[in-house]
């Protein structure tokens, strides 16, 4: 599967999901386009702040895109249960975003795979 199908059917999902999940209407399904998109950003900038000298910068793989909206979605789904509303999704995909940059940066830098 190409990188950009991966990153197209993971924002997909990520919009189905929070569209369904916060009672279908079709404001939901626009909020959960939004987070999907602001999820791969924040994770292209922190590709940019985790640069190595091959060139890894202003890449952002499907397959971390894919790890980062499950935890999002994970960590977004227990915040707008807490919450009220569905404001609360962000929550979740803020801690994404930075957690899984930063998580994949210790295990690359701990097995010597690093810059």
């Amino acid at each position: 599967m190409s990188n950009t199908l991966g990153h197209l059917l993971t924002a997909a999902v990520v919009t189905l999901v929070v569209g369904t999940v916060s009672g279908g209407g079709w404001a939901y399904y626009l909020v959960g386009a939004v987070l999907a998109l602001s999820l791969w950003a924040m994770l292209l900038a922190g590709s940019y702040a985790s640069a190595t000298r091959d060139g890894g910068a202003g890449r952002t793989s499907a397959r971390q895109y894919a790890v980062a909206a499950a935890v999002a979605l994970v960590l977004g789904s227990a915040m707008y249960v807490v919450g009220d509303g569905g404001s609360w999704w962000a929550v979740g995909f803020i801690f994404a975003g930075a957690l899984v940059p930063a998580t994949a940066a210790a295990t690359r830098d701990r097995t010597g795979d690093g810059a």
